[in-house]
């Protein structure tokens, strides 16, 4: 009786053991990604960082004041496990990798990686709408924009919000407080933008 009561503790830890080591995945393995320190890179969107803090957020806050545009070059300085700290214009901005994120099943890395690369597709946006071009300039979305633009305008919603690009409606945060709902029709051009 008393070995089998030392075999499920010792079952029990060793599962304990298992389950901690299975759920903390590095998010500073940078082995298989193009994000790695001293890198210089681009944005493949417009970002809407937080200027005040210099931050950016995972959940892809769009908030308002000065944007970073698409095409912009960044140099990362440090990625750690939560946050990775990139340069801009001489400016340290920290993007940070939020629980909502983490929850979704996106590592830190693969949500960066929607947002900075190696090359930004200028010549795509150059073949957008005039409509899509005005928007991807404010940062905006309008009604009448494609799905191409608004990504290119916003970033990709946030993934705990909108799991699929192909959804017809995307939300995303204009703050920690705020929503904004974008809805497309079945053709993926903007029909109405609410709050």
């Amino acid at each position: 009786m008393m070995l089998l009561t030392k075999s499920k503790s010792i079952l029990a830890i060793a599962i304990a053991i298992s389950s901690i080591t299975l759920g903390c995945s590095s998010t500073a393995d940078t082995s298989n990604s193009v994000i790695k320190e001293g890198a210089t890179l681009v944005t493949l969107v417009n970002l809407h960082p937080d200027n005040k803090r210099k931050i950016l957020y995972a959940v892809n806050y769009q908030l308002d004041g000065m944007m970073i545009p698409m095409c912009s070059k960044v140099e990362i300085e440090d990625i750690g496990e939560k946050e990775i700290e990139f340069i801009y214009n001489g400016t340290t901005y920290t993007y940070l990798w939020d629980k909502h994120t983490r929850k979704a099943g996106e590592s830190l890395l693969q949500n960066i990686s929607n947002f900075i690369g190696t090359s930004c597709d200028k010549s795509k946006v150059d073949s957008l709408s005039a409509l899509d071009q005005k928007g991807i300039k404010s940062g905006k979305p309008s009604v009448g924009m494609t799905k191409e633009g608004i990504l290119f305008a916003m970033g990709r919603p946030p993934i705990h919000a909108t799991s699929s690009t192909e959804s017809n409606t995307w939300m995303y945060w204009l703050n920690k407080f705020k929503k904004q709902a974008v809805e497309f029709d079945g053709n993926g051009v903007v029909t109405e933008v609410r709050l």
